[in-house]
């Protein structure tokens, strides 16, 4: 992949953003809580995924290599639910369940196997952290064959599922209700008890288009066993049975666009940074190629292109001259490999097991999964790295995920749980217990939407005020933005980090108003590559409350209330950023008291 990154020009060392140069420059109205990040100490306080400061310092870039998200989402089609794993090593523990989802009525028990009722079984995970998980609904008893698709919010506020006697495994109780309410055997909003899950859709289903026209009949018994995410961040999901993808809307779910017919049955998907669908296609032995899947009207071009054996798995990866390569698994061949460039497919692989689930980790190195337990990752070239065997007998494996460490992770449907190993050596990390019948292809840590699809990473900091209700009032940064990339900001704020994570990121735009109070404010900044690979380069971020000096009851007025409050803390040691200490020599004394009446803003400073 290209590294085309910009050094930090001189005259951006220690220049800073609009908002901080009024700060330097109006003294007598010192901001408070104001703070510019722009060295590798500064950005080195935040949260990186996917982005660094070491490779060129003190500015912030994407990184070459690829990256995840530290979660994992697991669907468990045997029992009609996806789980949430942290896959953080903590304590000798390779990681941990921290959420589970209903994805039909009464789900959660061990109601049946992996091929029949809902049956979840393909996630996707967009540039945000959030998941999409669709079952593939096999019609049966209990379950009438709609294809559904689900949003599963990263965060949010609300009763949501959580591990709330902390064993590292969801229970049933710990799980929030989802029942048909008018038994009318659909899943209709009122009915969605868990805060997280944002929405759930029939496939095909809602507004066509959105045009106000009549919803689309459902089709029942179509199976839905193809899902990706595209580059404008919407969904697309493949039908086995009939044989065609729909475009749909990762808002709120409304159908876009479709059918768009394939020549055979869809098994699995993702799209790359061209916008071009890779399918899977298990009956015929061939890859689907479809185009254009930006446009929410088409035309979508279509192709079949023959391939040596079953497609089943599949993945991407990206070489550095930004060409596009399908890894996919099936058959007894461990995985064939087509060139989007060259439109030539080959099979390098140094030895052959047979295997059903494919991936590459954040290297672009390819991971296949041995269908009766075991992983073996190959270099590129197809040499193997390492080779193990199963450390949980002969259970059927169908998904393997590297995590945000590079570790890989291995489903077992078999044996209803996770085998994690090293990524550099595959030393064996532990096992993690997730629910009946683990079925999981596609995405599920992120990895095709922050390496692939969009090549995107963020940098997050938290900043403390030391003031409770502090007003935020702007954010702003310096960045280098070569032709199609971007950068984008968001920013939430609270009195607490606590409930922090419950609060909605708002977009900011540079420069502007945060709009916002809270103690502690939240900063996201998202850095997007182009279709290139070339990175976007932030070389400063600066952040500014809008608490003026001697503003102490936080009315935007400086009057006899406020020296009042001054006055009552002399002798007092003041609060970081406090306005009470006017002259800012860490004490509040009758010194304060006198410049803050030279700043009351009424003559008198009068209240009114």
């Amino acid at each position: 992949m290209k590294n085309t990154l910009p050094c930090r020009p001189v005259q951006h060392r220690h220049v800073l953003g609009p908002i901080a140069l009024a700060t330097a420059l109006i003294s007598s109205h010192a901001w408070a809580a104001t703070q510019t990040y722009t060295l590798d100490a500064d950005f080195g306080q935040g949260t990186l995924i996917g982005v660094n400061y070491t490779a060129v310092a003190n500015q912030l870039q994407l990184n070459v290599t690829g990256s995840s998200f530290p979660v994992l989402w697991i669907a468990n089609a045997g029992e009609d639910t996806l789980s949430k794993i942290d896959s953080k090593q903590v304590a000798g523990s390779p990681g941990r369940e921290i959420a589970r989802y209903r994805t039909w009525f009464n789900a959660g028990s061990h109601a049946h196997d992996a091929w029949n009722g809902a049956a979840p079984s393909r996630t996707a995970v967009d540039k945000f952290g959030n998941a999409y998980v669709a079952n593939r609904g096999f019609q049966s008893a209990g379950y009438p064959g709609w294809a559904y698709v689900f949003k599963i919010l990263n965060e949010g506020a609300g009763d949501t599922s959580s591990d709330l006697n902390g064993d590292g495994t969801i229970q049933a109780a710990e799980m929030r209700p989802l029942v048909d309410l008018n038994g009318n055997g659909v899943i209709d909003a009122a009915e969605i008890k868990d805060a997280r899950i944002a929405w759930a859709v029939r496939v095909p289903d809602g507004v066509y288009k959105g045009t106000g026209a009549a919803p689309i009949p459902p089709r029942q018994n179509a199976l839905a066993r193809s899902m990706c995410i595209g580059t404008d961040g919407n969904l697309w999901v493949g039908m086995y049975n009939a044989r065609e993808y729909w475009k749909i809307s990762a808002v709120d779910g409304h159908t876009i666009a479709g059918p768009v017919p394939t020549p055979g049955p869809n098994y699995g998907c993702l799209i790359d940074q061209n916008g071009t669908l890779w399918g899977a296609n298990w009956t015929d032995s061939v890859l689907t190629r479809i185009d254009n899947t930006t446009s929410d009207t088409g035309p979508y071009p279509t192709q079949a292109i023959p391939m040596p054996n079953a497609v089943y798995g599949l993945a991407l990866w990206r070489d550095t001259a930004n060409v596009t390569h399908v890894i996919m698994g099936g058959s007894c061949r461990s995985y064939v490999e087509y060139n989007a460039g060259s439109n030539a497919w080959t099979m390098p692989a140094a030895v052959n097991y047979c295997s059903y689930a494919v991936g590459t980790d954040n290297l672009g190195n390819v991971l296949v999964s041995k269908q009766n337990g075991g992983v073996v990752k190959f270099a590129p070239s197809g040499q193997v790295i390492w080779d193990k065997t199963s450390q949980v007998g002969a259970s059927d494996s169908r998904g393997v995920i590297a995590d945000a460490d590079n570790n890989i992770w291995q489903v077992h449907r078999g044996s209803n749980n996770m085998a994690k190993y090293a990524g550099t050596d595959g030393a064996f990390l532990g096992v993690v217990g997730v629910g009946y019948e683990p079925y999981t292809y596609s995405d599920a840590s992120g990895t095709a939407q922050l390496s692939i699809t969009t090549k995107t990473g963020t940098w997050s900091v938290v900043k403390d005020s030391g003031t409770p209700a502090t007003p935020w009032a702007a954010l702003s940064w310096n960045a280098s933005l070569p032709a199609g990339t971007a950068v984008l900001a968001e920013a939430r704020a609270a009195d607490t980090q606590a409930v922090l994570p419950t609060r909605p990121f708002q977009s900011v735009a540079n420069g502007a108003a945060i709009n916002q109070n809270g103690r502690f404010v939240e900063l996201k900044l998202t850095l997007n590559a182009n279709a290139q690979n070339v990175s976007p380069v932030v070389f400063d971020v600066t952040v500014s409350s809008a608490l003026t000096t001697c503003d102490v009851n936080l009315d935007g007025a400086v009057n006899t209330l406020d020296l009042a409050l001054v006055r009552a803390g002399i002798g007092r040691l003041p609060n970081p950023s406090d306005p009470r200490d006017a002259n800012g020599d860490g004490k509040i004394t009758i010194v304060d008291v006198r410049a803050c009446t030279l700043l009351c803003t009424k003559p008198l400073c009068a209240i009114n």
